[in-house]
């Protein structure tokens, strides 16, 4: 890993022990460099804010699925990523809670829709349809709904089940495009 990743996981996991005992709209990015024993030129430098670190990280986690090992999606890759946010529960916990206009959840919804539709033009060399953008969204809405409800232990699904029915339901028109997929560009943003 690179001085510039692990100075962005350095903040990323520094940002991880604050959310245990301080809820994400209390902390300070002054506080954070400090613990961090930096100064914020180094944050802002990497992050314009603490909701770009929050996406970073997730993108961070989800890479180590989908782009460092060579996993088609699959049941086992969906297993895979899950236990890999489960890995930093607290975290996701305490940034779900956040609904502002930066929230993960939004970030999230975005990255799944645009994945999406990049996955299903490259593969099918055609823009999407009405249809399809419909279907994704609705996919992606109901299956972000069940990932809060797991992670936040709100749900009596095993990680095993929940990967099983997010494939089960995945659009056929989409899981064969992710199949397909290289989501490699998705490591660009974490650079």
């Amino acid at each position: 890993m690179d001085l510039k990743n692990q100075t962005k996981l350095l903040f990323a996991r520094e940002l991880e022990e604050m959310l245990k005992t301080i809820p994400m709209d209390k902390i300070r990015i002054v506080d954070l460099c400090k613990r961090c024993n930096t100064i914020p030129q180094t944050f802002y430098y990497h992050f314009h804010d603490k909701y770009e670190l929050v996406a970073w990280t997730f993108l961070y986690d989800f890479s180590k699925t989908y782009v460092s090992q060579v996993l088609e999606y699959s049941v086992e890759s969906i297993v895979d990523n899950l236990k890999q946010m489960n890995q930093r529960r607290v975290f996701y916990q305490k940034t779900y809670t956040q609904h502002s206009q930066n929230s993960i959840d939004q970030y999230i919804q975005k990255f799944n829709i645009h994945s999406a539709i990049d996955a299903i033009e490259k593969y099918y060399q055609q823009p999407v349809t009405f249809d399809q953008l419909l279907e994704i969204k609705y996919h992606s809405y109901g299956m972000m709904g069940l990932f809060q409800e797991w992670i936040n232990d709100k749900s009596t699904v095993s990680t095993e089940q929940l990967a099983q029915f997010q494939f089960d339901h995945t659009p056929d028109f989409l899981k064969i495009a992710y199949q397909n997929y290289s989501f490699k560009k998705v490591s660009k943003k974490l650079h």
